[in-house]
């Protein structure tokens, strides 16, 4: 079953929902979305009595979260989804683990009073229960901690009601030690049986030491190799601390290079937020969303076989916090494509409401193409326009 909600639902997704027939929860935001026709609309107290012999949801966003922890309180789903979507309730989860991680939750009302002999620098501060690298800051020293900790606050308050509580809640933040190493993003999930099956791998790639953003995840066969292995081991060891049935997830780790892995976050009843999940079907040909609610896994053999060395990424064009809303006439959008040899796919968005411009997926000729290096490092000045 799926429950749609702000703020994005791709084509494809319905098309892969109206192609199988499954059931969507009836809700406002279904009753105004373009495009829903044909769906197979589920009114809530069917949709919960179904859930009950059927415990298999898939959100195409964690909005839905607040439906789901007022109508289905009967169930442990909620349970699980809070102990993976609040940061510091998942890092005491896996405190056994890794013993010697450094973390602390800390109140927003708190951070301006934070004195810099409590903190361990350098670290990653970020809130508790947060979404898409909004208010995502690198602290380097007490120097830096002083001028961040100004445009923290300034800019937390500028992005806070782009999401509702459940998904972005800036009243609690957590602060914990930089993770070294190469940054993945994996799409998975935990089958009826409680085993977990990974559905994708995305790189991610960063400007820099202090960089922090979404812009830029590469995939291709190999880069879901390299970390496979070692992801599964992990995600096993983690139901045997919490038992997780039925259960979608985006998982973000690092491996330094010692080969040590250690896990960022882990965001429940979802894949890659925005749709940006697509891009396993850009790529492989195949929709994780069926893999998902059909019970499904990828032979990465087999498909290796199909696509052999060919890498994919998806970007992210977000609208920094730097920019001058009240200069912004738009953006330049056939610009930017003009900069890709191989543009698949490119979602524009309300960028006002959301502050981001858009989501683009694109064929690159490898891992370190020169396309991709240029969009990482654009302070995407070029395609504003403010005139």
């Amino acid at each position: 079953m799926f429950i749609f909600d702000e703020p994005f639902v791709s084509d494809f997704l319905l098309s892969v929902v109206k192609k199988n027939n499954y059931p969507v929860l009836e809700n406002d935001f279904v009753k105004n979305l373009a495009g829903a026709e044909g769906l197979n609309l589920f009114p809530a107290e069917r949709f919960i009595d179904r859930f009950k012999n059927q415990p298999t949801i898939y959100t195409n966003s964690e909005n839905a979260i607040g439906w789901i922890n007022n109508n289905l309180m009967f169930s442990d789903i909620i349970e699980r989804i809070d102990m993976f979507k609040n940061k510091a309730k998942f890092r005491d989860l896996l405190s056994g683990m890794f013993p010697d991680f450094y973390y602390k939750e800390v109140l927003f009302d708190d951070i301006e009073k934070l004195s810099a002999k409590d903190l361990k620098f350098p670290f990653i501060i970020k809130p508790a229960v947060g979404f898409f690298s909004l208010s995502v800051y690198y602290v380097e020293d007490e120097t830096s901690w002083k001028n961040i900790r100004t445009k923290l606050i300034a800019d937390t308050m500028k992005v806070r009601d782009y999401y509702p509580d459940a998904v972005l809640d800036s009243s609690a933040f957590i602060i914990e030690e930089v993770i070294d190493g190469v940054e993945y993003a994996i799409d998975g999930y935990y089958d009826s049986y409680g085993e977990a099956v990974i559905l994708n791998v995305l790189k991610h790639d960063f400007a820099g030491k202090d960089d922090v953003s979404d812009r830029v995840y590469t995939t291709s066969v190999a880069i879901v190799k390299e970390v496979e292995g070692q992801v599964q081991k992990f995600l096993t060891s983690l139901s045997r601390l919490s038992v997780v049935k039925d259960f979608p997830f985006h998982l973000e780790i690092r491996i330094d290079a010692n080969g040590k892995m250690v896990p960022i976050e882990m965001n429940p009843m979802r894949f890659a937020g925005w749709c940006c999940t697509d891009i396993s079907n850009f790529a492989y040909g195949f929709s994780t969303y069926e893999c998902f609610i059909e019970n499904n896994k990828p032979n990465w053999e087999e498909i290796g076989k199909m696509v052999g060395d060919a890498v994919y990424a998806m970007c992210v064009i977000e609208k920094g916090a730097h920019v001058d809303d009240s200069k912004l006439k738009g953006f330049d959008y056939d610009k930017l494509a003009s900069k890709f040899s191989n543009v698949l796919d490119m979602r524009k968005t309300d960028y006002v409401k959301y502050g981001v411009f858009a989501f683009m997926f694109v064929k690159v000729d490898g891992e370190d193409s020169n396309e991709l290096k240029y969009i990482l490092n654009s302070d995407l000045s070029e395609f504003l326009i403010t005139e």
